[in-house]
């Protein structure tokens, strides 16, 4: 094991599988700490003697050892993905630089991305480099700038970006994304934590309701289908009715695949299938239904959480007006009263 402490005060302890070799790297790395320049990689590994001195080696040691643990590890390795599709699966680790990393931002917001999936790319890098940094390949993670994100702010499919998605997958013989599409706006469920894994017995007898088990909050939640819902999954029970439940067939990464698609032929780069779960509870929200109930609907814990929704509903406040304008209208008559009063007096 090579020892050099860094400028943070950390430091870095890299394995090798001989001494010679360990020594080696540990007078190479001082020099390069003196200079100011960063570490250098190494030729047996950082971590379990794994060689994460590429961007490649890196990510697929983060996804195994980190990411693979979070609840949320499909979005997390794919966003790690896409870094690494960005930058090159053999681009040096050490050689990253605060530039590349600005540059990589002015490239996600050039694509049409939202600012909070483009920190979200950039917080996976970042992970990446500080693993990095604790393994030795580089003496310090460069500097992240993350834009700050209205957090009331949601993107939203209107009726009319609804119809052109469901043309999409028509028109491309997608069926199983036109179903999986229209049951994620009607229900407002999580994509790949609820509703691709909900099972025939989560649905209630003639699929009036779906009952999600495994939610972000560990409180399961039952959700009434629409009309068009129920004939959806009645039609894939008899189709599919062999399989566990109606979508769970689904191979995650052909779907990506084919949002990918859909989003470069609609321009819809910053819509996701998260997208349609804002869509609904702002429907809900956007129709009358009290905060509440909406609050039950999408299995919030909080009632901030929900009322972060509430913006989007311009007509609350202008319904508000109709109180005054008949406050107005007994005023106007009270007066008119008064004044009939008076010249019969």
């Amino acid at each position: 094991m090579a020892d050099v402490r860094l400028p943070d005060g950390t430091r870095a302890r890299p394995t090798f599988d001989t001494e010679a070799k360990a020594d080696a790297w540990e007078a190479t790395a001082k020099l390069a700490l003196a200079e100011g320049k960063a570490l250098p990689g190494t030729s047996t590994g950082k971590a379990g003697n794994r060689d994460l001195s590429t961007l490649g080696s890196l990510f697929t040691h983060v996804s195994r050892t980190h990411w693979a643990e979070q609840k949320s590890a499909d979005t997390l390795i794919r966003q790690g993905r896409k870094v690494v599709e960005f930058f090159g699966t053999n681009r040096p680790v050490a050689g990253i630089t605060s530039a590349d990393i600005a540059d990589y931002r002015a490239t996600l917001v050039e694509q049409g991305l939202s600012k909070s999936t483009a920190n979200r790319r950039c917080a996976a890098l970042s992970l990446m480099l500080r693993k990095a940094v604790d393994s030795g390949v580089m003496a310090k993670s460069p500097k992240f700038t993350f834009s700050k994100e209205q957090q009331t702010k949601f993107r939203l499919v209107d009726e009319t970006e609804e119809r052109a998605i469901l043309a999409f997958w028509d028109a491309h013989g997608v069926e199983e994304q036109v179903h999986l599409t229209t049951l994620l706006i009607d229900t407002g469920a999580r994509c790949f934590s609820e509703m691709i894994p909900a099972q025939w017995d989560h649905y209630s007898s003639g699929f009036r309701s779906v009952t999600f088990w495994n939610t972000k909050t560990h409180r399961p939640r039952t959700v009434p289908l629409t009309k068009r819902s129920r004939e959806i999954v009645k039609a894939r029970h008899a189709l599919f009715g062999g399989h566990a439940g109606p979508f769970t067939m689904v191979n995650k990464e052909t779907m990506r695949t084919r949002w990918d698609k859909m989003r470069d032929f609609l321009k819809l780069h910053d819509v996701t299938p998260h997208t349609l779960r804002h869509t609904c509870i702002s429907r809900l929200v956007d129709g009358g239904a009290d905060v509440k109930r909406v609050m039950e609907w999408a299995g919030h814990t909080t009632i901030t959480t929900t009322m972060r929704y509430m913006q989007l509903r311009p007509r609350s406040l202008e319904e508000m007006t109709s109180i005054l304008e008949r406050a107005s209208k007994r005023r106007s008559r009270h007066e008119d009263l008064d004044e009939e009063m008076d010249e019969a007096a």
